[in-house]
This record gives C-alpha cells, structure tokens and sequence, in this order.
C-alpha cells in the first residue's frame, strides 16, 4: 500500500471523523475530506468553531474514514492553517457551502494535512491493529 492508496480511498469515501484535544478531553465530528493536486488532505473551517481554537493548541488530529463495506483508514498527523488564496477561491466557486464566504475573510481558514501515517484496518484485522503496515506521507 501506498499514499495513491490512501487518496483513492479518501476520494471514494471523503467523510471522516476529525478528533482532536480539548484540554485532556477528545473531540471527534464529522469533516468532509477536499483533495487538491499536492497530495495532501484539506479541510475548511470557520475560526469562531471550537475545533479551530483547539487545533491552534495542539495541531495533532486523527482521522477515520470507513467505506460501506466496514473497510476503515486511520491517518494520524498534524493539521497546518494554509493561507492560499487560490485555493481558497477555487473551494468557494466549486462548494455551494461555502458561497458565504470570501477568499479573504478571516473567519475562513483552510486546513491541510500534509503529512501523517496512515493503516487501512478490516474486520479481519481486528485483532492485529498493531501489525498492520503504516502508510507514512
């Protein structure tokens, strides 16, 4: 397995669970995945949101996405706040979600992964979560 893997994954399947730190306590919502062409993963936000807060204390998250048929990626890594303005333009043209915003409000802040390690896990798996291979990107 290879990062080509773990994106072809992520494009089939974009939504995750995004947990991070609050304090000693975990947080963990729903976040729907954006690919650009440099092989990281993206994610917007808005900074008034308790998950921006806590990323700006400990950028350290973990992802899980599953697949339909109960197949799962788990990607630990560290978040970084992007301030691209391309790219933020191009998400607002192409998500009607996002149409409230513009490239430069500041309550809009772009997220990205950029590196991280990755396993796919199975329900055969269960029992052998240490020994699968990591995916490092």
């Amino acid at each position: 397995m290879q990062l080509s893997d773990v994106l072809a994954f992520i494009q089939k399947n974009p939504v995750c669970t995004l947990a991070t730190m609050d304090g000693d306590q975990p947080r963990a919502r729903g976040f729907f995945s954006l690919l650009f062409d440099d092989n990281a993963i993206y994610f917007t936000t808005g900074s008034p949101k308790d998950v921006y807060t806590q990323l700006e204390k400990n950028s350290k998250v973990e992802l899980c996405y599953l697949s339909p048929s109960f197949r799962m990626l788990r990607i630990t890594g560290s978040m970084e706040i992007v301030d691209d303005r391309a790219k933020k333009e191009q998400l607002i043209r192409g998500k009607s979600y996002l149409r409230g915003f513009t490239a430069d409000d500041p309550r809009f802040i772009l997220l990205r992964l950029p590196h991280g390690r990755a396993r796919f896990w199975t329900l055969a798996d269960n029992m052998r979560e240490r020994q699968l291979n990591e995916i490092e990107f």
